[in-house]
């Protein structure tokens, strides 16, 4: 296959054809709970999503924003999966900088992801394309908390940001404002907490 002939197009998520191929190859790449969650991400309209696609999907990113008062915006990175015979490639790097393209043309103040320590590719992704990166011990305990239900990352301890209009310590100043956390409360519900909850509801039911 020529990577000539690779292209990154967006994903239309009224397109259930091609939403269902995304959520298959995260749930190959990542798991069923991780699938359940892209599902639920692209089912309430939250995220947006790229593709590097041939005859099939490559690699994909999610990516969605969380608008803010004081006209603040967080842009977060949730998923960047890429088949597996297709990493080392820097698709992931493509994808990922696609994403801020989009992100950046919409006017987010800052863009985040999350990962795990020991998740080695994710760090250096992101630290190729200019991250700065952060443990989320590091971060007072209230404002990482918020962060964890910002982006979901409830299995992770680092965050790696850059930013595009303002700094993170700019934007974690107005996290904590009651109106902010209704907002974040809303998008951690609708979600991480309610697929979860459905997740755990059918593995519990297939258990009886």
């Amino acid at each position: 296959m020529s990577e000539d002939s690779l292209s990154v197009v967006e994903v239309d998520s009224s397109d259930y054809g091609l939403v269902k191929k995304v959520v298959e190859l995260v749930e190959k790449t990542m798991g069923m709970w991780q699938a359940h969650y892209a599902s639920t991400c692209f089912n309430q309209k939250i995220c947006r999503s790229l593709a590097i696609a041939s005859e099939k999907l490559l690699g994909v990113v999610l990516f969605y924003t969380a608008q803010l008062e004081l006209d603040r915006s967080l842009g977060v990175i949730y998923y960047v999966v890429v088949r597996e015979e297709y990493r080392g490639r820097g698709f992931g790097k493509v994808l990922v900088s696609s994403a801020e393209y989009l992100l950046e043309d919409a006017g987010v103040d800052l863009v985040v992801a999350t990962a795990r320590s020991e998740n080695t590719p994710s760090r250096n992704l992101f630290n190729s394309l200019g991250y700065s990166e952060i443990s989320l011990h590091a971060i007072e305990e209230i404002y990482g908390e918020l962060l964890t239900k910002l982006t979901c990352g409830y299995e992770d301890d680092l965050v790696f940001f850059k930013n595009m209009r303002a700094s993170l310590t700019e934007v974690l100043s107005v996290l904590s404002l009651e109106s902010n956390l209704k907002k974040i409360e809303e998008l951690w519900y609708t979600l991480c907490y309610r697929p979860w909850r459905e997740m755990r509801s059918s593995r519990h039911m297939q258990q009886i």
